[in-house]
């Protein structure tokens, strides 16, 4: 990491690349090439993850995606794709998936999101298929949520028994991280609806560095950072790594972190 400037301000300490906590696993809806390294010259110490995002990457040129491989390696940023286009082949046939994760293991991906948001899986089945990303050298992501394209005014079957059996059985079966997908419980609802102690429930019953909780809005991720520290994983866009990593270490002027995040690391 390059000198960073203004260095009379003292930052709070974070850990540096390659880190176990605190990632920043940032989304990707379908940017070009051009995009991704403006964003990164700008923020790549702070992003860990970019994550190729819903049906876009198909609907993007082999070149393209290869591009966008290279430059993150260049950058020290992981590449995953997220999970509609492996239920996509869920529902096309078990062959499907093989030529998929083919694919997906050819061109150097190295984190892949794996869920039920959409298609109609056993958990044993679920569990099947974190095991097969994994044993193709993938980071299986294992993506676990409460609802899916739903708007506000729609009632959520909120099952937090089926949600944490659903992360464990995952983790279990060596998901690298589980991901609570946040469509019902921070997004989607009312504010006054937010369900901010469905993550404290899941911190209470799962290691939270196990865990990222998608939190793309500001108000989301400061009370998350709040709530549970700065060394939390969370996923947001890409716009939103910077401003993230200055709530982390409560930079951020009028904000409800601002000057008051710490860490401690005995020994240290």
């Amino acid at each position: 990491m390059d000198e960073l400037a203004f260095d009379s301000i003292e930052l709070t300490e974070r850990p540096r690349k390659p880190r176990d906590r605190g990632i920043t696993y940032a989304r990707d809806r379908g940017l070009g090439i051009k995009s991704i390294v403006d964003a990164f010259e700008a923020s790549a110490d702070y992003i860990d993850i970019l994550k190729l995002a819903a049906f876009a990457p198909r609907l993007q040129t082999r070149k393209l995606i290869a591009e966008k491989v290279a430059v993150c390696k260049d950058f020290n940023v992981g590449i995953g794709l997220g999970g509609p286009l492996l239920e996509n082949a869920l529902l096309q046939g078990r062959e499907t998936v093989k030529r998929f994760l083919d694919q997906v293991q050819g061109m150097g991906i190295q984190y892949l999101e794996v869920c039920r948001s959409v298609v109609i899986l056993s958990l044993s089945d679920l569990c099947e298929l974190v095991r097969e990303v994994k044993a193709r050298g993938i980071h299986p992501i294992a993506e676990a949520g409460v609802a899916y394209g739903i708007t506000a005014e729609e009632k959520v079957n909120l099952d937090l028994d089926r949600l944490l059996t659903t992360m464990k059985a995952c983790l279990e079966a060596g998901a690298w991280k589980v991901l609570l997908e946040s469509e019902g419980i921070t997004e989607s609802r009312h504010p006054n609806e937010y369900r901010f102690d469905v993550a404290s429930k899941i911190a209470a019953a799962i290691d939270i560095n196990a865990v990222m909780l998608e939190a793309d809005d500001p108000h989301v991720y400061t009370r998350y950072i709040c709530d549970h520290g700065p060394h939390l994983n969370l996923f947001v866009d890409i716009a939103r790594a910077l401003p993230l990593e200055a709530s982390r270490i409560g930079a951020w002027g009028k904000h409800p972190t601002f000057n008051r995040t710490a860490t401690y690391s005995r020994g240290k």
